[in-house]
C-alpha cells in the first residue's frame, strides 16, 4: 500500500510533462534546422534509408514536442493522451517532412546552359570587332549576360546589334551585325 507522503512526488514528476514536451520540441527544430543546413556534412550519421533522414527526425520530435505540450498545457489531457497526440502530430509532420524533401529532391531542373546553345542569339558589341581581328560582345547565357571575345567578316562598331552566328571556343564566338543577319 502506498503511503500518502509520496503523492506529492508523483504530482511533482506529472507536473514536468510539460517541459519535456517543450524540450523536446525545441530540440526537434533545433535538429531540422541543423540537417537542412548541414545535411550533406551529417549525412552518414544516420542510416541510409528512404524514410529516414535528418528533417524527418527533426520534424517528428518538434511536432510531438508542440502537439504533447498544446494537449497537456491547453487541454488538461493526462500525459499518456498528450503523448499520443503529440506521436500523431509527430508521424503526421514527419510524413509531410518526408513528402517534401523527396518532391524537391526529385524536382526536374533545366538543362545547364553551353556556349553552343548561343548560336542565333542576340548580342551587343561593347568592344569594337575589327574584321579578322577581335573584339567584345555581350551575350545572355541561361539568363545572365556574359561577355565573351567575337571575330566578324566585317567591322562592327560599340553598340552594333548583332546576331551569334558561330561558336568557336568556350570564350569566342562569330558573330553578325543583326541588319545583315536578318536581310539573308
Amino acid at each position: 500500500m502506498t503511503s500518502r507522503s509520496s503523492w506529492p512526488i508523483v504530482a511533482v514528476g506529472l507536473a514536468h510533462w510539460g517541459a519535456m514536451f517543450v524540450v523536446v520540441g525545441v530540440v526537434g527544430a533545433l535538429l531540422l534546422v541543423v540537417f537542412l543546413l548541414f545535411d550533406d556534412v551529417l549525412d552518414g550519421i544516420l542510416p541510409d534509408s528512404e524514410w529516414i533522414s535528418g528533417p524527418i527526425i527533426g520534424a517528428f520530435l518538434a511536432a510531438f514536442g508542440l502537439f504533447g505540450w498544446v494537449a497537456e498545457a491547453g487541454f488538461d489531457a493526462p500525459p499518456a493522451v498528450a503523448a499520443a497526440i503529440g506521436v500523431a502530430g509527430g508521424v503526421g509532420l514527419g510524413w509531410f517532412a518526408y513528402k517534401v524533401t523527396r518532391a524537391l529532391m526529385n524536382s526536374p531542373t533545366d538543362a545547364t546552359p553551353t556556349t553552343a546553345s548561343l548560336v542565333g542569339q542576340h548580342a551587343r558589341v561593347v568592344t569594337p570587332v575589327r574584321a579578322g581581328g577581335t573584339g567584345e560582345v555581350l551575350v545572355r547565357l541561361g539568363g545572365q549576360p556574359v561577355k565573351l571575345s567575337a571575330t566578324a567578316d566585317v567591322d562592327l562598331p560599340r553598340g552594333t546589334e548583332s546576331v551569334v552566328v558561330a561558336v568557336e571556343s568556350a570564350t569566342r564566338v562569330r558573330v553578325e551585325s543583326a541588319d545583315t543577319f536578318w536581310k539573308q
